[in-house]
C-alpha cells in the first residue's frame, strides 16, 4: 500500500512536470509574440505548477509582461521575487530599480540601480538613474506648478492618449473596444487596437471645459491597426498620424514580425477622401512616428530609433526645400538621452515640449521644455509637478499663451491605463510668474491694482476685464504679483474695469480718462475681491425706504439686481439682513426691519433665484456699527449709518448653480466683443 502510495506520487509529479512543460512552451511562444497580457495567466501555472527552474524562468518572464503592458506594481512584485533567486539575471536589479522609481520609492529603486550598476558600470544608465533617486528629493518639496484634472466623461477604463487639435475639436487615441462585437484584440495589451476619436470643448478657448462624449473619426483617419497620435497642420490642411501597418513589419530570425511605427500623411480637403501617403522615412528596420510641424508646416521634428542615435529613440527635424524633405538631423546630446525621446509638440517655432524616459525626473516619462534660439536648443527644462509625476507623462498639448492645455498620463488616480488630463495656470519657475501687460498703440498708460477686500493684500493672476462702451470691445488683462494691470488707453473715453477670480467675488468701477497730454492715469480706486467663505458679510449699499415702509422703491432695485447676480454667479446662499438706527422703540424696529428684510427677499426670488437659498433676517437696532444707541446725541449722518442692508454668505455649495463662469478661460491679450457676455456682466459697475 504504501509502495503505491509513492508510485502514485512519482506519476502525478511527472503528470504535473509535463504541464509545466507544457505550459511554459505556450507562455514563451505568446511572449516570443509580443501577447504580453495572453501570456501571463500560462507563465502564473508554471509558477504554480513546474518545476524549479521553470518558476524562475515565469517569474522573471511574468515581471517582463507586466513591464511592457505598463503595469508598475504588478511588475514590481515580480521583480522582487525574481532578485530573490540565486544566480539571478542581474537585468532584473535594473528593471526593479525602474518599477521602483515609478511608485515613486526613491530610496529603494537607488539600492536597486546601485547594486546593478556595481556589476556593470557602464550599462543602461543605471548610474545616472541612481543619481536622479538622490536628486528628486528637494524637487518633492516645490510647490505645484499648475492646476491639473481628469477629463472624466472623455476617459474609460482603457487608454486615452495624444490630443490634438482638429476643426474646433479635440482629437486623441484610444485603445477602447468599439462595440460588444469588436473581436480584433491587441495581444500586447488584450485591449483593442488605437482609433482616433473626437469630443468638442463646450468653449474651444478653454482645454479646462467640460468636453462632449467622444465619437470615432472616419474609417479614413482609422484602418485595421494602430492608429494615433494624429497630428494636424496649423491650417488645417494636412493631418500626419503615426500607425502600425500588418503586412510590414521588421522580421526576426523565428518568423517572428516586429510591427514599427510609421508616418503616413495626406492633404485635408472639405468634401474629399483623404488619401494617406507613407513619410519618406518609414522603415521595415526601425520606427518612425509622433510627428509634429513648425507653424507654417516647412519642418517636422519626430521620434525615431534609427541607427546612429543617442539611445532607444530619438528626436529628429528635417526641413522641406523644393516639396521634398531633407535629411533627417537629429536634435543633439542636449537634448536626447540615453533613454528614450518622445511625444514632441512644437508649440510655437521656438518652443518645443517632449517626453523622456532619461533625463533628470521624476520616473517614467516626464515632460520637458527646451526653447531654440540662435539655431541652438537650449537645456531642457522639467515642468514638475504636478504635470510630471512618477509614472509616464506625455502627449501635451498647449494653448496659446503657454499657460493651459492637455496631457496624457497613466498616474494610477485616473480611470484607465492611460488618461487625458487638462492643466491651467501653469508657472515655469518656482518664482511666481507676472503676466506682461497688453499694450496696444497709444501715449496714454492706464494701470490699477486688485486686492483683497478685507486684507488689502495684493491679488496674483486676477481676469480684468476692461471695457469701452463707445466701441463695444472688451480687453482681457491680468494681475501681476503685486495686484497691478496696464494697458493703453485712448484719451477722454469712458471705461469700465472688473476683476474675477476663482473663489473671490468680483469687484467693478467705471472712469473716464484724460482729455489729453497725460502720459499715465490710475484707475480711481482699487478692485477690492471678497473671498469667497462662509459668514463673510457685504453691504448692499443705496437700499433705501419709505418712512415707516417696507416695499422696494424703484432706486432699490438696482443694488438688488446685483445681488441677485452675483447669486447667480456664485455656488452660495445667503442671509439677508435689514437693520434700523436706535430712534423709535426696540419693538418696532424689530418688525419693521424684519419685513424690510421679507420684502427685500421677496424681490430677490422674484428674479428667479431659488427661495432655499436666501433668508430674511430683521435685526433691528441690535447690531449698531456705531455708539448711537438709544439716549446718545448722534448726527443724522451716524444715525444713517446704522440703517443699512446686508447680505451675509451663509454656505458655499458647488451644487447650486449649473453654469458657473470661469474668468481664467479668458486669454491675456484678447480683444472680444461685449456681446459675447451676459446681459448685466457691466450693469452694476457705473459707479
Amino acid at each position: 500500500m504504501k509502495r503505491n502510495s509513492i508510485f502514485l506520487i512519482v506519476i502525478l509529479a511527472f503528470v504535473f512536470n509535463l504541464q509545466g512543460s507544457s505550459q511554459i512552451k505556450k507562455a514563451n511562444r505568446l511572449f516570443e509574440l509580443f501577447r504580453y497580457s495572453e501570456a501571463i495567466p500560462y507563465y502564473q501555472k508554471v509558477i504554480d505548477s513546474g518545476s524549479n527552474l521553470e518558476k524562475q524562468e515565469a517569474t522573471q518572464k511574468i515581471a517582463d509582461c507586466y513591464r511592457f503592458t505598463n503595469n508598475v506594481a504588478e511588475a514590481r512584485f515580480w521583480y522582487e521575487k525574481a532578485v530573490a533567486f540565486e544566480n539571478t539575471d542581474l537585468i532584473n536589479y535594473f528593471y526593479l530599480g525602474q518599477a521602483l522609481r515609478c511608485l515613486g520609492q526613491y530610496d529603494r529603486a537607488a539600492e536597486a540601480f546601485n547594486t546593478f550598476n556595481t556589476a556593470y558600470p557602464d550599462s543602461l544608465s543605471a548610474g545616472n538613474y541612481y543619481q536622479y533617486c538622490i536628486d528628486i528629493k528637494p524637487w518633492l518639496e516645490l510647490p505645484e506648478m499648475a492646476e491639473v484634472k481628469n477629463i472624466e466623461n472623455i476617459n474609460t477604463k482603457y487608454s486615452e492618449f495624444g490630443p490634438a487639435i482638429f476643426n474646433k475639436s479635440i482629437i486623441f487615441s484610444s485603445d477602447r473596444w468599439l462595440d460588444l462585437l469588436d473581436n480584433n484584440v491587441y495581444g500586447w495589451t488584450n485591449s483593442g487596437y488605437l482609433n482616433i476619436y473626437s469630443t468638442q470643448p463646450n468653449n474651444f478657448d478653454s482645454f479646462w471645459s467640460a468636453m462632449s462624449s467622444p465619437k470615432i473619426m472616419k474609417k479614413h483617419f482609422n484602418q485595421t491597426y494602430h492608429d494615433g497620435p494624429a497630428f494636424i497642420s496649423s491650417d488645417n490642411k494636412s493631418v500626419y498620424v503615426t500607425r502600425t501597418v500588418r503586412k510590414e513589419g521588421k522580421k526576426e530570425k523565428k518568423g517572428i514580425r516586429t510591427y514599427l511605427l510609421k508616418i503616413f500623411y495626406a492633404n485635408i480637403e472639405k468634401g474629399k477622401r483623404m488619401k494617406f501617403k507613407q513619410f519618406f522615412l518609414n522603415s521595415n528596420q526601425y520606427s518612425v512616428g509622433h510627428p509634429t510641424l513648425s507653424a507654417n508646416s516647412d519642418q517636422i521634428i519626430f521620434s525615431s530609433d534609427m541607427p546612429g542615435g543617442y539611445g532607444g529613440s530619438d528626436l529628429y527635424i528635417c526641413t522641406l526645400e523644393n516639396n521634398k524633405w531633407g535629411e533627417p538631423v537629429n536634435l543633439g546630446g542636449k537634448i536626447n538621452s540615453k533613454g528614450n525621446e518622445v511625444f514632441p509638440y512644437w508649440a510655437n517655432d521656438s518652443t518645443l515640449f517632449y517626453s523622456s524616459d532619461g533625463l533628470m525626473g521624476f520616473g517614467g516619462l516626464d515632460i520637458f521644455q527646451t526653447n531654440l534660439k540662435n539655431g541652438e536648443w537650449s537645456t531642457p527644462y522639467n515642468l514638475k509637478k504636478p504635470l510630471n509625476s512618477s509614472y509616464d507623462d506625455f502627449g501635451v498639448l498647449f494653448s496659446d499663451n503657454l499657460e493651459e492645455g492637455l496631457f496624457s498620463s497613466n498616474r494610477p488616480d485616473g480611470k484607465g491605463s492611460d488618461d487625458i488630463y487638462a492643466f491651467r495656470g501653469l508657472r515655469y519657475s518656482n518664482k511666481k510668474k507676472v503676466v506682461a501687460p497688453v499694450l496696444p498703440n497709444s501715449d496714454l498708460m492706464v494701470g490699477g491694482y486688485v486686492k483683497e477686500l478685507s486684507t488689502n493684500e495684493p491679488i496674483n493672476e486676477a481676469t480684468v476685464f476692461m471695457f469701452n462702451p463707445t466701441s463695444d470691445n472688451v480687453v482681457i488683462l491680468k494681475s501681476d504679483e503685486s495686484g497691478y494691470f496696464e494697458t493703453g488707453l485712448d484719451y477722454d473715453l469712458p471705461y469700465i474695469v472688473k476683476a474675477m477670480k476663482d473663489g473671490y467675488i468680483y469687484d467693478c468701477t467705471s472712469f473716464r480718462t484724460p482729455e489729453s497730454g497725460a502720459k499715465e492715469f490710475s484707475v480711481p480706486k482699487d478692485l477690492l475681491l471678497a473671498k469667497l467663505s462662509v459668514n463673510q458679510k457685504f453691504t448692499l449699499k443705496n437700499i433705501y425706504y419709505d418712512l415707516d415702509k417696507w416695499f422696494i422703491r424703484k432706486d432699490a432695485e438696482a443694488p438688488l439686481d446685483n445681488l441677485v447676480h452675483i447669486m447667480k454667479q456664485y455656488p452660495i446662499k445667503v442671509e439677508l439682513s435689514s437693520h434700523t438706527d436706535s430712534r423709535a422703540s426696540y419693538e418696532y424696529n424689530m418688525e419693521l426691519s424684519q419685513k424690510r428684510a421679507e420684502s427685500a427677499v421677496r424681490y430677490i426670488v422674484m428674479q428667479g433665484i431659488s427661495p432655499l437659498r436666501i433668508t430674511a433676517k430683521g435685526y433691528g437696532e441690535t447690531q449698531l456699527v456705531n455708539e448711537c444707541a438709544d439716549g446718545v446725541n448722534c448726527t443724522e449722518q451716524q444715525h444713517a449709518a446704522n440703517r443699512r442692508t446686508e447680505f451675509k454668505i451663509t454656505a458655499v455649495d458647488s451644487s447650486l448653480i449649473n453654469n458657473h463662469f470661469d474668468p481664467s478661460i479668458f486669454k491675456v491679450g484678447d480683444v472680444i466683443s461685449a456681446k459675447l457676455f451676459e446681459d448685466g456682466f457691466f450693469k452694476n459697475c457705473l459707479k
